[in-house]
């Protein structure tokens, strides 16, 4: 069982990545997107790539409209729930959400 544990133990690095691609939407594009990491996107609809594990804050602002805040949170991937401690230092055992990341902005008179 050991030799089992130590075998998978970097399996979800080789296979998934410790990053993941996330994609940034806005209604109406053209968006700027800026997250808490310090990663940027000039215009959405974007994407960039996240490491799994952290967490982020992103703001999406465009000129004549409000601000709008979404959480990303690092959340165990569906595979992994039933297959014990593997990967989770790396972030490799994790899937960031939500994916996409989609906002209606308030561009309304107000």
């Amino acid at each position: 069982t050991v030799g089992l544990v130590v075998l998978l133990s970097g399996c979800a690095s080789m296979i998934r990545g410790t990053d993941q691609p996330m994609t940034f939407q806005s209604t109406p594009p053209g968006a700027k997107v800026e997250l808490s990491n310090g990663l940027t996107c000039s215009t959405t609809p974007c994407t960039l790539t996240l490491a799994r594990k952290d967490g982020v804050v992103v703001t999406f602002s465009k000129e004549g409209c409000r601000p709008a805040m979404v959480t990303v949170t690092p959340r165990v991937g569906a595979a992994f729930m039933y297959a014990g401690i593997v990967d989770y230092d790396s972030g490799a055992a994790f899937d960031l959400e939500p994916n996409p990341v989609a906002v209606v902005l308030d561009c309304g008179a107000g």
